[in-house]
């Protein structure tokens, strides 16, 4: 490295330790920077390995390389109402192990690895875990309180930029020579850039998350500061190696410890009906849309009508036949009979509308006309229809978040 060079000038080289003077004690402090970040180069690997489990193991197929949204949220992103309302605290762990794409996780890897050149060798692959893990905490916390509450916030930006924002720290440590200067220099070329939100987002799509860059950013100086305190001029390595290696070690323990609801999540998504719809598993779907009529009474009629339609997508001969079955234990006086009738060629997209007689029947036969229509390939017919839903629907019906797969279907995402 460049400073090696420069420092060599001004101080005898012994075994790797930088010493003053060859015949006394020296003032400035003694560092090595022999090895390789070992640490880095392992949790670059991980990364790698976790954004492969993420293509791999998504609830809905990956796109161009580039994990869903909702398998983000699935496996762990960071998701306001998750977090507060449901206590899913282990997401602030989990988020900074996934990315949203190829480009996001390249650039955090690359950073990650001249984090690791700056600053693993200076204080030791222990103290180097203890300041990843606690800026990832922060970047997690920042994501959660700052950014809005519908957005899915990964990345291990949080605890990359917190090692950079230690380096600056950490450099103070030297008060002379090359070395703290391009410490500071290397630090603040990534970091700067990485705290300012200059783009709103990248190439491909992904929004820059700056908060969880300020977060990890904060968190790292902190715990930087206190490795000063704790670095004797004396020492290579700061001390205090098992209390950093134990929070490590703890943050470790919460992301596997996690695995298991993650997997309890994955199962349950992937096994609602509506999922398997709009995902193309027609057959799977209707058969799982008759189990929850059989299960709900109340919801039974709008299941089996979600049946159908799932058959019909499927070329399913049986569907007209079991919509007849599901209609002759219905009430014809009341709703959504007249919606069976629609699919039966018995009434018109009109004469249904007028049929519903409140604003949620009339919100359902708005969405159901928009099946029919989509059926027959009318599409804009039935794009107009859905968007109607959407605005007419209450956000909790089965309809309204049809209305809204359908048109992400027919918007080709």
């Amino acid at each position: 490295m460049e400073f090696l060079a420069k420092d060599r000038e001004q101080t005898l080289t012994t075994g790797g330790l930088i010493l003053a003077d060859q015949n006394e004690v020296s003032a400035d402090p003694v560092f090595n920077i022999k090895g390789h970040p070992i640490f880095s180069y392992a949790l670059i690997a991980i990364l790698i390995a976790i954004y492969i489990g993420e293509l791999n193991f998504g609830v809905v197929p990956a796109k161009d390389y580039t994990p869903s949204t909702q398998t983000l949220l699935v496996l762990g992103g960071i998701f306001r109402e998750r977090i507060l309302s449901d206590g899913e605290w282990w997401r602030l762990v989990t988020a900074a192990m996934l990315h949203g794409s190829v480009i996001h996780l390249t650039f955090n890897c690359l950073a990650l690895w001249r984090a690791g050149i700056l600053l693993e060798r200076l204080i030791g692959w222990r103290w180097f875990a203890a300041i990843f893990c606690i800026s990832a905490l922060g970047g997690s916390v920042g994501s959660l309180l700052m950014n809005p509450a519908n957005m899915v916030g990964v990345g291990a930006s949080g605890g990359i930029i917190g090692l950079f924002a230690a380096v600056i720290v950490a450099s103070f440590h030297f008060p002379s020579g090359p070395l703290p200067q391009l410490l500071r220099m290397g630090a603040i070329q990534i970091l700067v850039p990485s705290v300012l939100p200059l783009v709103g987002r990248t190439a491909d799509g992904v929004h820059i998350d700056y908060a969880a860059h300020l977060g990890g950013a904060i968190a790292g100086a902190a715990l930087s500061f206190v490795l000063l305190k704790a670095w004797s001029s004396k020492q290579i390595h700061p001390r205090f190696e098992v209390a950093a290696l134990i929070g490590g070690i703890a943050f470790a323990a919460v992301a596997a410890g996690s695995i298991w609801r993650i997997g309890e999540l994955r199962a349950s998504y992937l096994a609602n009906p509506f999922v398997q719809y709009f995902q193309g598993q027609y057959q799977k779907a209707g058969e799982d849309f008759a189990e929850k009529a059989k299960l709900d009474e109340h919801a039974a009629p709008y299941y089996y009508l979600w049946r159908f339609i799932a058959q019909s997508r499927g070329n399913d001969d049986r569907a007209e036949a079991d919509l007849r079955a599901a209609a002759s234990n219905l009430d014809r006086a009341q709703w959504p009979y007249p919606v069976y009738e629609l699919f039966l060629g018995q009434l018109t997209p009109s004469e249904v509308a007028a049929k519903a007689t409140t604003g949620d029947s009339l919100c359902e036969a708005i969405f159901y006309i928009g099946e029919w229509h989509y059926l027959r390939k009318e599409t804009d017919d039935a794009r107009q229809k859905f968007n109607a839903a959407l605005l007419s629907c209450p956000t909790t019906f089965m309809e309204y978040k049809g209305a809204s797969g359908e048109l992400l279907r027919l918007e080709g995402r």
